[in-house]
Formats: C-alpha cells, sequence, structure tokens
C-alpha cells in the first residue's frame, strides 16, 4: 500500500472507518457502521455518486471484511493482488 501501513489499514476496516484512497486514476471511499445487531462496510466513490460501487453486511464484522478483501473490484483482481496499486489518501 501507497502512502500508509497495509496493517492499519485492515484494522480501521474492522472498526468501520472512514478512509479514501485511490486505486488506477480513481478514488474511493470506504466506511462501515453497526446498528441493530448488523455491521455494514460500503465502498463508494470519493465524489459521493448515488449508488455504492460494493457493499456488504453481516452480523459479523469479520465476514465485512473478508468479503471485501476477496472481491475482485480492482480490475479484476482481489485486495491483497493490488493492494501495492492502491494509495492511501488523507481525508477530503
Amino acid at each position: 500500500m501507497i502512502n500508509g501501513n497495509i496493517q492499519d489499514f485492515l484494522d480501521n476496516l474492522y472498526y468501520g472507518a472512514e478512509m479514501f484512497f485511490e486505486f488506477d486514476g480513481k478514488r474511493y471511499f470506504i466506511q462501515g457502521w453497526y446498528d441493530s445487531g448488523i455491521h455494514y462496510l460500503v465502498l463508494d466513490y470519493a465524489t459521493k455518486s448515488d449508488n455504492y460501487v460494493w457493499e456488504y453486511s453481516s452480523e459479523d464484522s469479520s465476514k465485512c471484511v473478508k468479503n471485501f478483501l476477496n472481491a475482485r473490484l480492482w480490475n479484476g483482481k482481489k485486495f491483497y493482488d493490488a493492494e501495492k496499486e492502491i494509495t492511501w489518501l488523507e481525508p477530503m
């Protein structure tokens, strides 16, 4: 991961922290929350489009993170296959 520590990024996913990052010239925003016994993790373009790029919900936050890491969102790659091309950005 460019401009950040991959372990810190992953830890933040479990806490649902709001984070901005860039991949292949596109800026993304990821965040999570907990409501009524359900954990949510959603990925959106940083420009705040009306539709999520990816979303997942579960009673177990680790399932949300695992699903995000295994989703082929990065030009057909999983997160770990693309993480060296991902730049962690400061909040906009």
